[in-house]
């Protein structure tokens, strides 16, 4: 992952870095407090395992040490569904079910909601440049 090589260039020995990202496995999707079912992230999927496989190549490389990974759920929100039909029309990886489309177009609960769990991954430098 030539990002964190990078970044390992410019910080000190022993310093402490902060990976983070979406885990991508499930995206819940509901409005109003009501599960509608879930964004197809099987191509977004395939985007974070080659990540983890990046992080994976630098930790054993020496570059960097993990510390301490803790995963939290995060959410999205939307005022209602046409703001989230606008978000997703530009997703490259992610897609919005036909049947969660219809799902949301029949309910006017709100607020419109994704919730993803995401990785939070602290690293610290190690002596390897």
């Amino acid at each position: 992952m030539n990002v964190l090589r990078n970044v390992h260039r410019g910080l000190r020995a022993r310093a402490l870095l902060l990976d983070v990202h979406p885990v991508g496995v499930d995206f819940a999707v509901r409005a109003g407090g009501r599960g509608l079912g879930f964004v197809d992230a099987r191509r977004f999927a395939r985007v974070v395992a080659a990540m983890d496989d990046g992080v994976a190549r630098v930790l054993g490389d020496g570059l960097f040490t993990e510390v301490r990974t803790l995963r939290r759920n995060v959410v999205e929100r939307y005022d209602d569904a046409d703001e989230l039909f606008e978000e997703a029309d530009d997703w490259e990886h992610l897609r919005l079910p036909a049947a969660v489309r219809r799902r949301l177009r029949e309910t006017d609960a709100r607020p419109v909601e994704l919730i993803d769990e995401v990785s939070y991954r602290l690293l610290r430098r190690g002596g390897r440049r």
